[in-house]
């Protein structure tokens, strides 16, 4: 009888077992890798208190290379790994709102709407996230000439 009931214990696991296996996902393992998606971070306005402008400065496009691409590439992240999620030309303003190394997180008008007000150079209650209707993301800052502030 304990004969038995061993056998049936062990028949028992191996199904468990085989059932597992047929569960398990065989796909093998992606190496650990620093994908856009981990790059990513909102520009975010504010920093200045409540009392002053959304984003402290003002400046445009510059030192582009004429006879290269003549664009920016505007970045989901501070990281030139991370995604382009735009191009912006020479002369396009921005709001320059937060700065991080050698990156500016930035917000300007679509360039098919260029006299869209993106709400930067007014007060905002606390520093968060920029939320529109401008777009926003990070360039290099050594292609923004700084205008005001």
């Amino acid at each position: 009888m304990r004969d038995r009931f061993f056998a049936a214990v062990v028949l028992g696991l191996l199904a468990t077992a085989c059932t597992q296996e047929a569960e398990r996902d065989d796909t093998p393992p992606t190496p650990l890798d620093r994908t856009t998606r981990n790059l990513e971070r909102p520009v975010m306005v504010g920093f200045d208190g409540p009392r002053f402008d959304a984003c402290a400065s003002f400046g445009e496009v510059y030192n582009l290379n004429p006879q290269g691409d003549n664009f920016l590439s505007v970045r989901a992240g501070p990281s030139s790994s991370a995604e382009e999620v735009d191009r912006i030309g020479p002369g396009t303003g921005v709001s320059m709102c937060q700065k991080t190394g050698g990156w500016l997180g930035i917000v300007y008008a679509p360039s098919d709407e260029p006299e869209l007000q993106c709400g930067t150079g007014s007060p905002v209650g606390s520093v968060r996230a920029y939320d529109g209707p401008c777009r926003s993301g990070w360039v290099s800052d050594d292609y923004i000439r700084l205008i005001a502030g």
